[in-house]
């Protein structure tokens, strides 16, 4: 394609094969054929755009998006001063419609001011600025897409000609660009920690979770961290060593700080010798209630340790919630046994089962949208 086939309005620009091959080679980090896809788009367009931005018009414009976050959500976050121009890359022909991830939108850390509508051409070899809109005219005026969490406006409503942009800024740089975004969630160090623990094995975390919990995850500083980070193998055959992970404790220091919930554990107060108890407290997302879960292992004569895993209420004189589920699943992913509270359960448990050594699988709690779940070793 050659510029005089864009409309003069429109900005065209030329990707040189150094910044396609670059970013090809940065894009194959990726995990997957989609996420690799969408971080060469988008890689293809911060390294094209950006150098001409600062060129022509911004010599101050930075960077402010991740290249984590194109795991998740396409599009790239350029600081002009107190402004923020989102790059939304695309590599259909077809502009009749700009869509934009709610991420953009509704979340604060996120919104920008402005939103351009980049086509690159499927090679990478040349992109093109087809129009923009601002962030209150996407919010107020377009149709939002509760399957896909999009904001997306026809492109008889865009603004063709990117040197408006420019104008407006300089004649009027206090411009109303941004609507009122509702506050988020405010998560627990306890409820952030079990979510990405949830998201670890999602193929798309970012349609996983009810938006104003995954907005909520987000928002915080230190998501990148959090995301790239692998929850730890348990190692169970450590717990004979007295190795034990922080989030898991003993009845008996876990009883210091809920004394409580010491009567919830008198039917397991008489533990066989060799035994080993461990305890780890979960909150229940959006129940205002926390569970405790309670592993008992015993080292078996043949080599295996034997496992018995149960679930409590966090409060004394409390059932559990109605469906709440433990389960335990195989390696390969199959449900193993599993078993539901009923209304007025105070305990639930597995069927005892014994592993030889090096055995994974994994725990299981699901209560509504709360889906928690830990890996472990014998």
């Amino acid at each position: 394609m050659s510029s005089f086939c864009v409309p003069p309005t429109q900005l065209w620009l030329e990707v040189s094969p150094e910044v396609q091959n670059q970013s090809w080679q940065q894009s194959q980090s990726s995990v997957s054929p989609r996420h690799r896809w969408n971080a060469f788009l988008n890689q293809v367009c911060l390294s094209t755009f950006l150098p001409w931005l600062q060129t022509e018009y911004a010599p101050e414009a930075t960077v402010h998006t991740l290249p984590i976050t194109w795991e998740l959500v396409n599009g790239t976050a350029i600081n002009i001063d107190t402004k923020r121009l989102i790059l939304i890359p695309d590599k259909n022909l077809e502009t009749r419609e700009f869509s934009v991830p709610q991420e953009w939108i509704d979340i604060p850390q996120w919104a920008g001011d402005y939103y351009l509508a980049v086509q690159v051409n499927p090679d990478g070899q040349w992109l093109r600025i087809w129009g923009y809109t601002t962030h209150e005219q996407l919010k107020n005026q377009g149709s939002y897409d509760s399957q896909e969490r999009t904001y997306s406006l026809d492109a008889t409503q865009m603004i063709e000609d990117l040197n408006v942009l420019w104008v407006v800024r300089q004649l009027y740089p206090e411009e109303q660009t941004q609507t009122a975004i509702a506050p988020l969630l405010i998560l627990s160090a306890t409820q952030v920690e079990n979510l990405w623990q949830r998201l670890t094995s999602s193929t798309n975390p970012r349609l996983e979770l009810p938006f104003e919990m995954w907005g909520a995850l987000l928002n915080s500083q230190d998501w990148p961290q959090r995301y790239i980070q692998k929850p730890s193998l348990v190692n169970l055959r450590q717990w004979f060593q007295n190795i034990v992970a922080d989030s898991w404790q003993t009845i008996e220091s876990y009883l210091g700080t809920q004394p409580d919930f010491a009567f919830s554990f008198r039917q397991v107060a008489d533990v066989v010798e060799q035994s080993i108890q461990r305890v780890k407290e979960i909150e229940l997302a959006n129940n205002n209630q926390a569970v405790v879960l309670m592993l008992t292992l015993t080292a078996e004569i043949d080599g295996r340790v034997g496992i018995r895993a149960q679930l409590y209420p966090q409060e004394r004189n409390v059932y559990l919630p109605r469906n709440i589920s433990l389960a335990l699943i195989s390696a390969s992913g199959e449900i193993v046994q599993s078993v539901q509270a009923r209304e007025t359960d105070n305990s639930i448990q597995l069927k005892r089962f014994k592993c030889p050594q090096n055995t994974r699988f994994s725990l299981q709690i699901v209560l509504d949208d709360f889906n928690f779940i830990e890996e472990f070793e014998s």
